[in-house]
């Protein structure tokens, strides 16, 4: 087989995954109503003003509307944070501390709620409305998730999702930028979506969606369902908002997960049966997730 054959194939297996992920997808596009709640972005923390000095963020990100200066630290930070599946999160969970461990240096690779979180708050210091959301399969027996950030456009009057993990994004076939909540109904529907970096030119949409289906499959495969910080601010707030398709048990998925690991564990980490029965009983007095209305998601902060 040659290269270009192997290609082909993997392409190919990458659509017909993309597929199947929206299939899920078109048979639950209903959230269920839940409350509503109020996302608050927090704009005046001191440390904010530090972290915009210290690392020149205004230089950074440049003139322009919000997406674009957004954009631009999206670049700057992405090609200079690597990244570790691995990483224990043992920094405390801010854009001050992180860079301060991580920036430009190899060796000391974040997760992608890490870098999320950086995005979330550079943008916050020059007053751009961003919030960190956690993207979620629907598989109990997928182990993965992604963590992204959203950020508030106020000349396009609309939120855009920005990968600080990828350095990308997902446009339509027009090139404009989508919300999480857009690219979930686009895949949905089986309509043109595709990823791009944010340094691509988008002269042939088809070639650029040929090019990154494994990155169009995976993200798909992580949108049925969401998390996003209910406090947008400096540090990690502990507090997060659920926003579920409806007829989903959360509380049911994680404890077919569980099952899945204790009856899966490879021999060499044998050792770690006892912590997942630990866990599995008390995922039995778990209650599920309170649920957001899914317009608190849709609406603008301003």
């Amino acid at each position: 087989m040659t290269k270009k054959e192997l290609l082909q194939m993997q392409r190919k297996m990458a659509q017909e995954k993309t597929d199947i992920y929206s299939g899920i997808l078109f048979n639950n596009q209903v959230f269920e109503k839940g409350r509503s709640e109020e996302i608050e972005y927090n704009f005046n923390c001191p440390e904010l003003a530090v972290l915009r000095e210290k690392y020149g963020l205004e230089t950074i990100a440049g003139r322009g509307s919000d997406f674009q200066k957004a954009k631009r630290l999206l670049h700057y930070f992405s090609q200079r944070l690597t990244h570790s599946s691995w990483y224990d999160n043992h920094i405390p969970c801010n854009a001050l501390d992180l860079l301060e461990y991580s920036l430009n240096d190899p060796e000391n690779g974040i997760n992608c709620l890490n870098k999320s979180k950086i995005l979330e708050e550079c943008c916050l210091a020059l007053g751009i409305y961003a919030r960190r959301v956690y993207i979620m399969p629907y598989s109990p027996y997928d182990f993965d998730n992604h963590v992204v950030t959203e950020v508030y456009d106020r000349k396009l009057e609309k939120w855009i999702m920005l990968d600080p993990t990828t350095d990308g994004l997902f446009i339509d076939e027009n090139g404009y930028p989508l919300s999480l909540l857009e690219m979930r109904d686009k895949f949905a529907n089986a309509e043109f979506i595709t990823y791009v970096r944010s340094t691509d030119q988008l002269n042939d949409m088809k070639k650029l969606k040929e090019k990154y289906v494994e990155q169009n499959a995976y993200i798909c495969k992580n949108l049925f369902y969401f998390y996003i910080d209910k406090v947008s601010s400096f540090g990690a707030m502990g507090n997060s908002l659920a926003f579920i398709p409806e007829n989903y048990s959360v509380k049911e998925k994680q404890i077919a997960n569980v099952k899945y690991r204790i009856a899966n564990l490879p021999e060499d980490h044998k050792g770690d049966i006892h912590h997942l029965k630990k866990w599995l009983e008390k995922l039995k007095d778990y209650k599920e997730d309170v649920r957001t209305n899914i317009e608190s998601m849709m609406k603008a902060p301003v």
